[in-house]
């Protein structure tokens, strides 16, 4: 995956803490464009922003404002669809 990736949300559980935080979250099976990734070493989580939905900035543990990502895991890319699909003929 990288930024200009089409992918298609897998995971839009959310949980009441992240939902009072993030006004507009990926849906389930909706296509989207990725903005940016981001990685966060200290998590061991790589992030994306889609081209799709903005967020306002939220403020991190360190006091810094940044606009939200996403969990990568929640993504897949039209290309990993298309091998998985065609590896099942």
């Amino acid at each position: 995956m990288q930024v200009g990736s089409f992918v298609e949300c897998i995971d839009d559980r959310f949980s009441a803490e992240q939902l009072k935080k993030i006004s507009r979250i990926p849906k389930k099976g909706d296509y989207y464009t990725v903005r940016d990734i981001v990685e966060y070493p200290e998590y061991n989580r790589v992030g994306i922003r889609l081209e799709e939905i903005s967020n306002p900035p939220i403020e991190k543990s360190d006091g810094t404002l940044h606009e939200p990502t996403f969990n990568i895991f929640r993504f897949i890319s039209f290309t990993e669809e298309f091998f998985n699909i065609t590896s099942t003929y």
